[in-house]
């Protein structure tokens, strides 16, 4: 019996060197596996982490930057269809009823015939004494103009008599040897009434 149990101590002596020898090393080593398996985790998910970080900031940024170009577009949209807007009242209400006012105006042969007689009573003052053409509106008959100038005046005329020109209002006095046209047309009054107006206008209608 001694010799048996002393067998099964040898035997037990032999398992407990493997043991330690093969199989603590390798629970250890399984250990530092798992570890540092633990270890390579954490950091893949770590930059994982912080690639989509980078990825939501850059795709943030590339938003953010297209909705500032969207808005600056549909700021500058606004201003541009304002302005547009602004342009088509000027036209259609401020314009154009100046024109029509202005062409009805300076159409009335009365009022014709006095800037007519006081520009040449000017001219007669400033010692311009030289052939002249009067040119009057389509609208009205030369009659029934001169019939309204001082007489004087008519025999000064190159024509004696006023002639007919391509515009509906106001009257154009032409000094001959001096090739100067005196321009008091329709167009040429609204053009400078509408310059020294128009502000006036923006302002009492946009308010700007």
């Amino acid at each position: 019996m001694k010799g048996l149990d002393s067998g099964k101590n040898k035997i037990q002596k032999i398992c407990d060197a493997l043991r330690v020898e093969t199989l603590e090393p390798a629970k250890q080593e399984a250990r530092e596996i798992v570890e540092n398996a633990h270890l390579q985790a954490a950091e893949l998910i770590r930059d994982a982490k912080e690639k989509m970080q980078g990825l939501v900031s850059a795709a943030d940024q590339e938003i953010d930057m297209k909705r500032k170009a969207f808005q600056s577009s549909l700021q500058l949209a606004c201003r541009q269809g304002i302005e547009l807007l602004k342009q088509k009242i000027e036209e259609e209400f401020f314009f154009k009823n100046l024109a029509d006012f202005i062409s009805k105006e300076t159409a009335d042969p009365k009022i014709i015939a006095h800037l007519v007689n006081s520009c040449l009573k000017l001219l007669q003052e400033k010692g311009i004494d030289e052939d002249l053409s009067v040119v009057i509106p389509q609208t009205i008959t030369p009659r029934a103009m001169n019939s309204l100038l001082v007489k004087e005046f008519m025999d000064r005329l190159q024509e004696k008599s006023v002639v007919l020109g391509d515009f509906d209002g106001g009257v154009q006095i032409k000094l001959r040897d001096r090739k100067i046209t005196i321009d008091i047309s329709d167009r040429v009054v609204r053009e400078l009434i509408a310059n020294f107006i128009r502000r006036d206008f923006r302002d009492l209608v946009f308010q700007v």
